[in-house]
């Protein structure tokens, strides 16, 4: 008996050990003080905060949670946008300006939550000189172009300059606020995307590309031949396929934002409006 009370005496205190460390039982630790680490908290349930169930796998996240990125992305390309949203640009969003309002990007590189809205037809002011406002801008168009009044929110102006069957070409200026649509270089690989090349080669290297000032501004022109193809986006034009094509095209900055300048269609037409449509950039005058 003496024997049994002597063992029991001598592992008692033992038990309120960890024998891995000399630790306290966790049922001993208490809030920290002095230096101390501080006692896992209790949450809802009593199990400490941050507790992992016992066979759970530790770097899963928070139990029931789908896993970071969402769950509905299992597989899918991260780059990929939205689910079920139109990429980047739209799709249809190079259109060539041919035809409606269906292409509010004219192929410029799309700005984050811009959307086009329909508006009052509306055309650009005269001055008493008879020189057109545009912006900050006044400049002379020429008298064979024909004004077509604008219907969107993203085109400034619009200019018939044939309506001749397999003749067709038009110019569109677009003005997408201060913040424009994108850099310069990005607009041009998107436009030279929609001219492809019967030998293959890429438009972009035998495309002219101009760098200069216009109304004492930053600018670049852009020209090119080749075949014009453009996508439909939903409830816009039919898309676009023109074997000879022209695409002319010139981005000027301005105080308030850059605008944008595309004509395409026909080569003979736009061929024919080259001298002409330089002339009007060249009378481009700030206010």
């Amino acid at each position: 008996m003496h024997r049994l009370l002597l063992v029991v005496a001598l592992l008692g205190p033992a038990c309120k050990k960890d024998p891995a460390s000399g630790l306290p039982a966790s049922k001993d630790w208490q809030g920290g003080e002095g230096g101390e680490p501080a006692a896992p908290k209790p949450s809802m349930g009593g199990k400490p905060q941050g507790a992992i169930p016992p066979g759970a796998d530790p770097h899963a996240g928070v139990p029931g949670a789908p896993p970071i990125g969402g769950g509905d992305m299992d597989g899918a390309d991260p780059h990929a946008g939205v689910p079920g949203a139109p990429p980047m640009g739209g799709g249809g969003g190079g259109g060539g300006g041919m035809g409606g309002g269906g292409d509010p990007h004219g192929g410029a590189a799309p700005q984050p939550n811009v959307v086009p809205t329909q508006t009052a037809p509306k055309s650009l002011d005269k001055l008493a000189d008879g020189r057109s406002v545009l912006g900050p801008f006044t400049f002379v168009a020429p008298k064979e172009w024909a004004e077509k009044p604008i219907t969107s929110s993203m085109r400034a102006a619009q200019y018939t300059w044939s309506e001749k069957s397999g003749e067709q070409a038009e110019l569109i200026v677009y003005y997408f606020g201060e913040g424009g649509a994108g850099g310069v270089e990005a607009n041009l690989e998107r436009w030279l995307g929609q001219i492809t090349q019967a030998n293959g080669k890429p438009s972009k290297d035998i495309a002219k590309i101009e760098k200069t000032k216009i109304a004492g501004q930053e600018a670049t022109i852009v020209s090119v031949g080749g075949r014009l193809t453009t996508q439909q986006m939903p409830g816009g034009p039919a898309p676009v396929d023109l074997p000879d094509a022209m695409l002319l095209a010139a981005i000027v900055n301005s105080p308030t934002g850059p605008y944008y300048f595309k004509a395409t269609g026909s080569k003979k037409t736009v061929d024919a409006n080259n001298a002409k449509f330089r002339a009007m950039l060249a009378s481009m005058k700030l206010k």
